[in-house]
C-alpha cells in the first residue's frame, strides 16, 4: 500500500513538473519562422511571413493596462536595418490548417507593439515572464505592483532567462491595432478606427534591430482555453528621399550611358 501511494505520488509528481516545464517553454521568447531578416534601407523591399498563429485573442490589449500582460499570448518577430528608412507593418488574419491537420481561425483584429532591440538569442537562454530574473526586475519597474506577466505594449519593458543575463530591453517605438477599444478608462490610442481583421502603420526608423510583438485585441476573451488564431505579416522598407534620389540618378546615369554606347555602337 505504501509503495502504491509513493509511485502515485512519483508519478503524480512528474506529470506536474512535465506540465510546468511545457508551460515554461511555450513562454519563452524566440523568432522560429518570424524573421523578417535584413533590409538593406537602400532599395524598396518586402517581405511576407504567412502560417504564423497566436494564442488566444487577447494578448496585445492585455499588455495595455496596469498590470501589465503575458508576453506568450503574443507572438514575436524581428527584423534588421542597414540604414535608416522608412518602414510599414501590417498584420492580418489568415486562416488555414497546418502541415499535422491542425485548423487555425481567421478572424483575429491585430495589434502590435515595435521596439528596438532583440530578445536572448542561442546560445544564450531563452528570455520568459517567469524566470526568476524576470519577476525580479517586475517588481522592481512595477514598485512592487502585481503583475501578470513583462509585456508593456505602449512602453519600455524589461525581461530575461534563466541565467540572469543581462536583461533583454525592448526600447518603445510605437503600436497600433485593429478597430478602437475602451474598456473602461478611455479608447487606447493607437487604433485605426476599424475592425476589419487587418492594421498598418508606418514608422521612421534608424539602424538597427528591432522586435514586433503582435497579438489580439480582444480584452475580454480570457477564459481558457484559448483557441490559435492564424496570422499573415508583411514588412515593407522604402529608402529615405535622399537615397531613393540618388539611386534614381544612379540608374538615369546606367540608362543614359547604355544610350550613348548604343548611339556609339550605330554611328
Amino acid at each position: 500500500m505504501k509503495k502504491t501511494l509513493i509511485k502515485n505520488l512519483v508519478m503524480y509528481s512528474a506529470v506536474i513538473f512535465a506540465s510546468m516545464t511545457a508551460l515554461q517553454a511555450m513562454a519563452h521568447i524566440g523568432y522560429g519562422g518570424r524573421d523578417f531578416g535584413s533590409f538593406t534601407g537602400a532599395t524598396l523591399e518586402s517581405l511576407t511571413i504567412s502560417n504564423q498563429a497566436v494564442t488566444g485573442s487577447h494578448g496585445w490589449i492585455d499588455g495595455t493596462d496596469a498590470d501589465w500582460g503575458d508576453s506568450h499570448r503574443l507572438r514575436a518577430y524581428r527584423f534588421h536595418l542597414d540604414n535608416d528608412a522608412d518602414v510599414s507593418i501590417s498584420f492580418g488574419d489568415l486562416a488555414y490548417t497546418t502541415s499535422t491537420g491542425t485548423s487555425l481561425l481567421g478572424g483575429i483584429n491585430p495589434g502590435f507593439s515595435l521596439y528596438s532591440g532583440l530578445a536572448h538569442l542561442a546560445p544564450l537562454g531563452a528570455d520568459y515572464d517567469s524566470a526568476p530574473g524576470s519577476v525580479a526586475l517586475r517588481d522592481a519597474d512595477s514598485g512592487g505592483a502585481f503583475t501578470e506577466g513583462s509585456f508593456r505594449a505602449l512602453t519600455d519593458w524589461r525581461i530575461t532567462n534563466d541565467n540572469n543575463d543581462p536583461a533583454t530591453v525592448f526600447t518603445y517605438v510605437g503600436s497600433a491595432y485593429d478597430g478602437s477599444v475602451d474598456y473602461g478608462s478611455g479608447v487606447i490610442a493607437g487604433g485605426d478606427g476599424i475592425a476589419d481583421n487587418f492594421v498598418s502603420q508606418s514608422f521612421h526608423l534608424t539602424a538597427g534591430d528591432y522586435t514586433i510583438f503582435v497579438g489580439g485585441t480582444d480584452y475580454s476573451d480570457q477564459v481558457a482555453p484559448w483557441d490559435s488564431y492564424g496570422l499573415e505579416g508583411v514588412v515593407s522598407v522604402v529608402p529615405e528621399p535622399e537615397i531613393y534620389a540618388m539611386l534614381l540618378v544612379g540608374l538615369g546615369l546606367v540608362s543614359v550611358c547604355a544610350n550613348r554606347r548604343q548611339n556609339y555602337a550605330y554611328s
